[in-house]
C-alpha cells in the first residue's frame, strides 16, 4: 500500500524476528506488539486488514472490539481467514496446528456483528479455500440483537458437519483437484523466478512483484451473513 499506491500505512507485527525483517530488510513502518496491548487513538484509521490472521489468535473477539475502535466512523475492517468448509486441500491438511479457530462467512460475519460492526461484503476464493469478509463501523447503526446473530449461524455447524463429513480422501483424489494442482506447480516456480530475475535484495523482489500487480482487486459480493 505504502509502495503501490502511496498511501499512509504501518503494520504490527508481534514476533520480533519477522518485525526486524520488515523494518530492516524491508524498510517498512512496522512495529513490535499485540493489538490488545497497544494504545492506539480511537479512530485512528480508516482501513485496517487481518491477513490470515484471525485464526491464530487466542482471544479473537477481544482484538475485533479494540480494532472496532481504532476505526473512524465509517471505516473498514477487512478480514480473509482460511474456509472451515474448504474443500481444495487434503482431508489431513483440513486443520493447521498453528490455527486455534475456524471460520465460514456465517461464523466471522457474527463476531464481527457481536464487536458492534456491520458487514459490507463478503467474498469466498473461487478454490472456496479462503473466505473474506469487509465490515464498516457505521456508529449510527443499531446494533443487531443476539437473536438475530443467533438465526446467522443456527444451522451452520450442522452445515459444516456434512461438508466434512463427505470430504474424504478418495473424494479428494478422484476430483483430479490435486494432479491438476501438482502440475500447475512448476509453471509457477518458473514465473515467480522470472518475476524475480536479477533481484537478490528482498525488498527489490517485493517492488517488482509490486509493479507487475494487476490494480484490479478480487471481486466482492454482497451477500447477506451465511448465505
Amino acid at each position: 500500500m505504502i509502495h503501490a499506491a502511496g498511501l499512509p500505512a504501518e503494520g504490527l507485527e508481534p514476533n520480533q524476528g519477522y518485525g526486524d525483517h520488515a523494518r530492516q530488510r524491508l524498510g517498512l513502518p512496522v512495529r513490535q506488539g499485540f493489538v490488545e496491548r497497544d494504545a492506539r487513538s480511537a479512530g485512528a484509521y480508516r482501513l485496517i486488514t487481518l491477513y490470515h490472521v484471525l485464526e491464530h489468535l487466542a482471544a479473537p473477539r477481544t482484538v475485533i472490539e479494540a480494532l472496532r475502535d481504532w476505526l473512524a466512523p465509517g471505516g473498514h475492517l477487512v478480514i480473509e481467514v482460511p474456509n472451515v468448509e474448504a474443500t481444495c486441500q487434503s482431508p489431513a491438511h483440513r486443520f493447521h496446528r498453528a490455527h486455534i479457530t475456524t471460520w465460514g462467512v456465517p461464523t466471522l460475519s457474527r463476531l464481527g456483528i457481536a464487536c458492534g460492526l456491520s458487514v459490507a461484503s463478503t467474498w469466498t476464493s473461487p478454490d472456496g479455500g479462503n473466505n473474506q469478509v469487509v465490515f464498516r463501523r457505521d456508529d449510527a447503526a443499531p446494533t443487531a440483537p443476539l437473536t438475530v446473530l443467533d438465526e446467522i449461524t443456527r444451522h451452520y455447524p450442522a452445515r459444516v458437519a456434512q461438508v466434512l463429513a463427505g470430504h474424504t480422501p478418495l473424494r479428494h483424489w478422484a476430483c483430479g483437484r490435486p494432479l491438476t494442482r501438482l502440475a500447475a506447480r512448476p509453471g509457477r516456480q518458473i514465473g515467480e523466478r522470472a518475476s524475480a530475475r536479477g533481484q537478490t535484495d528482498p525488498r527489490a523482489i517485493l517492488d517488482s512483484l509490486v509493479a507487475q500487480w494487476p490494480r484490479t482487486g478480487a471481486p466482492l459480493t454482497t451477500d447477506a451473513p451465511g448465505r
